[in-house]
């Protein structure tokens, strides 16, 4: 029987808006408000592994009595996500995003969340220590907790440490961190050159030698391949009209770990997520590649 999925992390209200261009240094354009949603990639891929069916757990550090943690909370109940691990203080700030959109082009600017560390109790070491994937962001492991020695306990007790790797790498411990602790890891195609160019050796070579599952890069219209000691799988992008691209990545990462976690090959883990991440893009929001398995294969027989 597969275990539950833990989601560490990430809540934001997204803010979008139309802009007139994309500006360089000392530029200045009109916004236009075109909506408020719920996000943040973890939360994206955690409602999307629990509208597939999984049973998924999410670990955060919310503001207590704010009109944004309730939104965050609801988002989450509607998809049948697990939000009872999730804390409450009056001092913290909520993660948010501010997606500048431009047709079909947009950037994204991450405003970072205020929490105070995990108190690493009885009940977060359970849902931890007895998950079989924990999915995250390398800055958010350092923002929840003082040290990754309960991460590391984590995996002695059989859980798989999965990064969303699509960082900077400005900060040495990124690197270190998916080094030291990835069994799994999903990147955008950018993201991985950056990480490849940190490391100054190939780390996908080096994390499969250490142990990792499975390296997941994306690279948007052009697909994505997934890497193991099995071998390399590509697959071409599935060709669908493009409403919003935001959360495509999210979508992509949430249903692979909901298929995997089912004990699904990589091959067909890859297939299914693509589709997802296709099908996200055909609606507006971070969250909207949240779809039940029957739909989806519905609409993977449709684009095929």
């Amino acid at each position: 029987m597969a275990k539950h999925l833990v989601y560490l992390s990430g809540a934001a209200i997204d803010y979008f808006y139309e802009i007139e261009t994309f500006l360089k240094e000392g530029d200045a354009c009109k916004c236009v408000p075109l909506g408020v949603k719920t996000g943040g990639c973890v939360l994206n891929a955690a409602t999307v592994s629990s509208k597939l069916g999984s049973e998924v757990k999410v670990v955060d550090y919310l503001k207590k009595n704010d009109e944004g943690t309730q939104m965050l909370l609801q988002s989450l109940k509607e998809k049948g996500v697990d939000t009872s691990h999730i804390r409450f203080g009056e001092d913290v700030v909520n993660g948010s995003c501010l997606i500048m959109k431009k047709g079909d082009e947009k950037c994204i600017y991450v405003i970072e969340p205020v929490r105070p560390f995990f108190e690493e109790d009885e009940s977060l070491r359970d849902i931890l220590y007895n998950s079989s994937y924990i999915y995250t962001l390398m800055h958010l492991v350092k923002k929840a907790f003082r040290n990754t020695d309960i991460l590391k306990e984590a995996r002695k007790h059989g859980a798989r440490i999965v990064f969303d790797g699509s960082s900077q790498y400005q900060e040495e411990y990124e690197k270190e961190m998916v080094l030291d602790l990835a069994d799994a890891f999903f990147m955008n195609k950018e993201a991985y050159e950056r990480f490849h160019e940190s490391c100054g050796f190939d780390p996908i070579t080096h994390l499969l030698e250490k142990g990792a599952e499975f390296c997941c890069v994306t690279d948007g219209s052009r697909g994505a391949s997934c890497y193991s000691k099995e071998g390399v799988y590509s697959l071409p992008a599935y060709k669908v009209n493009v409403v919003d691209s935001t959360g495509a990545g999210d979508s992509f990462a949430g249903a692979f770990l909901h298929f995997r976690n089912k004990g699904i090959s990589l091959k067909d883990c890859l297939e299914y997520a693509s589709a997802c991440g296709a099908y996200a893009c055909t609606k507006e929001g971070g969250m909207a590649g949240a779809i039940t398995e029957k739909e989806l294969l519905k609409f993977l027989d449709e684009i095929k």
